[in-house]
């Protein structure tokens, strides 16, 4: 049976052509003024915030399903309420993406790479004897969340450069943190103990502001952390702050509370910051990845199968 779905953001050709083959598919350009949005019995999603009216507006609406592993833009309360299925499609290349993201920002930061391309474009090449550039080996890593991209971080860290790993996260027995190669601790202890810190929760009520002036200041002089998790984990006025004052060594910034960010953005007048557009996970592997997921999941439903990325199974009661 054809389905009419809305690809909301744009989603990589391989898994926008499998969804067009079977479906009726309405396209990010055509939008929310083509005449079959009330038709909409699937959504597809990226990082697009989902309003609760237009949910409203589609009442034979079956499904969204998230190209990525967050949910902060998904309504999912509501959804809920109007028996509509939540899935996502996090794991396989979108983890190892992100992770490679994050530690492509450890060293760009430890490494002073902006300084040091702009001594190279500057001509001020006797500047580079002036500077001393910091160490991703035999660093102490700390990793806030351990869950599948955190767990793959950690990998790249360890094995890779014989980092020391620690990790805070409180839904997680302590064995099992031990058992997947890090060692446990609160999160005071860790921000104490890290060279390196690496954000990888969701964005909860519970996250909002988890690192905010207090946990900057609990860090070792010199220390860097890097969010590639969600904006509005890290208090971004109270970082500008700890980096102008020399409280922490650096920061690799990959996501914003507000994105794209204002302008007058404090860490843009800063040196010791490396940022991105919310790009660690976007690579070829992982777009195509996720987009083919995002397909399969679609015909999961259809199916009458329960999906293993479900998120409310509450909405099939």
């Amino acid at each position: 049976m054809t389905e009419t779905v809305y690809i909301l953001d744009p989603i990589h050709p391989a898994g926008a052509e499998k969804i067009a083959a079977v479906h009726d598919v309405i396209t990010p350009e055509q939008g929310t003024s083509d005449p079959r949005i009330e038709d909409t019995t699937f959504i597809v999603i990226r990082t697009t915030e989902l309003p609760e009216a237009l949910i409203a507006r589609m009442p034979k609406l079956k499904a969204i399903v998230k190209h990525g592993a967050g949910v902060d833009n998904i309504p999912i309360p509501f959804a809920t309420s109007r028996g509509v299925l939540v899935c996502n499609t996090p794991g396989g290349n979108n983890s190892t993406a992100v992770a490679e993201g994050a530690v492509t920002l450890m060293l760009a930061v430890l490494r002073r790479v902006r300084e040091m391309d702009a001594v190279v474009r500057e001509n001020r090449w006797d500047e580079r004897w002036k500077t001393r550039l910091g160490d991703l080996t035999e660093a102490r890593v700390g990793l806030i969340g351990f869950g599948r991209i955190a767990r793959f971080t950690a990998k790249i860290c360890g094995a890779g450069f014989g980092a020391e790993i620690g990790a805070y996260d409180p839904m997680l027995p302590t064995a099992e943190v031990e058992i997947a190669g890090a060692r446990p601790m609160d999160l005071p202890e860790l921000l104490a103990w890290a060279d390196v810190i690496s954000i990888h929760v969701p964005l909860t009520d519970g996250t909002r502001n988890l690192i905010g002036a207090a946990e900057l200041a609990q860090m070792k002089p010199g220390a860097v952390i890097v969010n590639t998790s969600r904006g509005g984990i890290i208090d971004e006025r109270a970082l500008a702050e700890a980096l102008k004052a020399g409280t922490i060594g650096g920061a690799g910034i990959d996501v914003f509370e507000a994105e794209p960010p204002p302008a007058d953005h404090p860490l843009f007048a800063l040196g010791n910051v490396v940022l991105g557009p919310h790009v660690a996970g976007v690579t070829e592997a992982s777009m195509k990845h996720m987009a083919l997921h995002c397909a399969q999941v679609v015909e999961t439903i259809l199916s009458g199968e329960r999906p293993a990325t479900l998120l409310n199974p509450e909405a099939l009661s």
